[in-house]
């Protein structure tokens, strides 16, 4: 049937699927792979065999036809936890473009003396990836890439880069993540050896985990493309004190010298917050702006970012994680008669130590934001402190279009001793005591929720207070996912809400009796999921029963905001025709990839933990 349609009409079919969908479409006739041939390779990703071989990625690539049509090369890993280099070998330089670097072939497995009579000393395995990568660049022609991804969690490599700037300056995204942590570099001679300023056609520019010495390179290629620049995400990292102080510029101010963090620096750059800047920067174009701990504010000159320079009127999707002095640009904004467009906001900001009439005022200039304009489709918001979500969901009234929703709350924990203590707890209650809940329960038009159709919601709240939460789409029918996370990082520091891992560890050490459920030592045996928690059974029974939420597809427990890092710990669970099915996360399927590929950027909103954990 889909070969009578004509071929504009097909073609935008095409254009409306992504990866299996439009594999598969592309397997199903001859007429419809050569139909589809172009979508299908107009975007290349590579992918190594594992994180600890990310240098042994294939030179060769798909056939040269099928690279004809591709506009995008993407390098790609999930979360891999340092840079090729934490576990590289020193050796000879050789060519790797085909053999993967042995031991043997090292300096150090080689045992000879240290000098340059054989070569050039490198870090093999780097090397290995610098040349494939090369070899694949080198298979396309000039000015045929318009994206490039390399989000491979190492350094990039300055042959890369400069390759690209010969071959294709007019190249209009790119989006790096990198390790900030690795030692190749002397991180705070804030020297580096790649160089952006080739590239004046940028659209959209992400950089993940940069360095303190690429700091400079990220202000230069934003300043020369703030006037088209549409897209800007960056992201820093979480340092320790030591390292926030190792990443220290000092600079000159009038009379006296002054130690500025690298942040500060770098926002002075962008958003022109220097004495000296003659006029603040302005991105008239800009759609989409999302940057984790940037200040939006220099404590030293006192300027801060003002609504002039990002055009909100125009903006679309703005996302500020863990940014000192966002309320003061959103304090601005409700100040001001700003036209306000934005379809997606996120905010996280979870200071364990931020005194209770603080956190009020927070929260304040967020409600404010909020009521200051309306029509948000998506909404992510974490912060720290047991404020009542009931009166926080009252200002979501003027937002009827709202379709995914994140709350998250988070407290400071009272055991000093545990690990994760920086990072706090997830708030299990929603900040609700039992009269709240006891209204909500007895009348569900108390909860603002019922006024919104939303088809995603996530929440940090323990499974047996969601009931009462739930109660307005039993008769809505719009929510298709849950999302219940239980933060990953401080999992060790609190009991699961999800798994029974008490009762799976009791069930082991009496796997002889015959007492023991069925069904859990099968479990056992096979090396599945754990068992669920009782509270956890009784909340999946209800939802998916004919009385609960009939519309749920799935609910989502665990932390996915780092892709697979804490995958042991997340299942889905699905609607069956009578009751459910439970798929732990690494078991995958392709429940997994529709929950991701539909709600991907929902489930993985306003994360706590760095990109690269940090080492060294």
């Amino acid at each position: 049937m889909l070969m009578l349609l004509p071929p504009e009409i097909l073609e935008h079919i095409c254009e409306k699927l992504h990866g299996t969908d439009l594999k598969s479409l592309s397997q199903a006739s001859k007429y419809l792979h050569q139909t589809t041939h172009r979508r299908l390779w107009r975007s290349v990703t590579i992918q190594p065999p594992s994180p600890t071989n990310r240098h042994s990625i294939s030179s060769s690539g798909p056939p040269q036809q099928c690279l004809k049509p591709t506009r995008a090369l993407h390098f790609h890993i999930d979360d891999a936890k340092h840079c090729v280099h934490a576990h590289d070998w020193l050796g000879y330089i050789g060519n790797w473009s085909q053999k993967d670097p042995q031991l043997h072939d090292t300096w150090e497995g080689r045992s000879d003396s240290f000098g340059l009579g054989n070569g050039r000393l490198v870090r093999v395995k780097y090397e290995c990836l610098v040349q494939r990568a090369l070899v694949l660049l080198g298979r396309f022609e000039e000015g045929q890439l318009e994206t490039f991804s390399w989000s491979y969690m190492t350094c990039i490599p300055s042959e890369v880069i400069q390759h690209l700037s010969l071959k294709h300056p007019s190249i209009q995204s790119l989006n790096f993540t990198t390790d900030p942590f690795c030692s190749r570099f002397n991180r705070w001679s804030r020297n580096t050896d790649i160089n952006l300023s080739a590239f004046h056609n940028i659209r959209r520019f992400i950089w993940k985990a940069p360095m303190g010495c690429h700091f400079g390179n990220i202000s230069t290629l934003v300043q020369t493309n703030a006037s088209h620049l549409e897209e800007l995400e960056l992201d820093l990292q979480c340092w320790s004190r030591q390292w926030e102080n190792r990443e220290m510029r000092v600079v000159r101010l009038g009379d006296r010298w002054d130690k500025v963090p690298a942040n500060t620096m770098l926002a002075r750059q962008i958003f022109g917050l220097g004495v000296d800047a003659d006029m603040d920067m302005c991105f008239p174009k800009m759609k989409s702006l999302k940057l984790t701990r940037v200040p939006l504010q220099d404590e030293i000159t006192g300027k801060a970012v003002s609504p002039a320079c990002i055009n909100f009127s125009n903006l679309t999707y703005l996302t500020l994680n863990m940014c000192p002095y966002w309320t003061t640009l959103l304090a601005t904004l409700n100040q001001s008669r700003t036209s306000i467009n934005l379809k997606s906001f996120e905010i996280l900001d979870f200071y364990l130590q931020t005194p209770h009439e603080t956190a009020v005022r927070k929260t304040s200039i967020i409600t404010d934001f909020l009521d200051s304009f309306n029509k948000l489709e998506e909404l992510y918001i974490s912060y720290c402190g047991p404020t009542s979500v009931l009166k926080f969901w009252e200002h979501l009234a003027g937002h009827t279009s709202l379709k995914n929703f994140v709350h998250h709350q988070r407290v400071a924990d009272r055991d000093d001793e545990m690990v994760g203590v920086r990072m706090g707890s997830d708030l299990m209650g929603l900040g609700m005591d039992e009269c709240e809940l006891k209204k909500v329960r007895e009348d569900p038009g108390m909860n603002s929720l019922w006024r919104l159709d939303l088809q995603f919601l996530g929440s940090t709240c323990a499974p047996k207070y969601l009931k009462d939460v739930l109660l307005p789409f039993v008769r809505k029918r719009s929510l298709k996912v849950l999302h219940i996370r239980h933060t990953g990082v401080t999992i060790d520091c609190s009991p699961s809400w999800i798994f029974d891992k008490g009762q799976t560890e009791n069930a082991a050490s009496t796997a002889s009796n015959e007492d023991v459920n069925n069904e859990m030592s099968a479990t056992l045996k096979q090396g599945q999921i754990p068992p669920l928690q009782r509270s956890f059974r009784l909340f999946a029974d209800w939802i998916f029963s004919p009385e609960g939420v009939t519309s749920l597809e799935y609910i989502v427990a665990g932390d996915l905001s780092h892709g697979s890092r804490y995958a042991e710990n997340n299942v889905l669970v699905c609607r069956e025709r009578e009751r459910y099915r439970v798929i732990g996360h690494k078991d995958g399927g392709e429940e997994w990839r529709d929950v991701k590929r539909r709600f991907g950027r929902a489930l993985g909103a306003c994360p706590v933990e760095n990109i690269i954990p940090e080492y060294n």
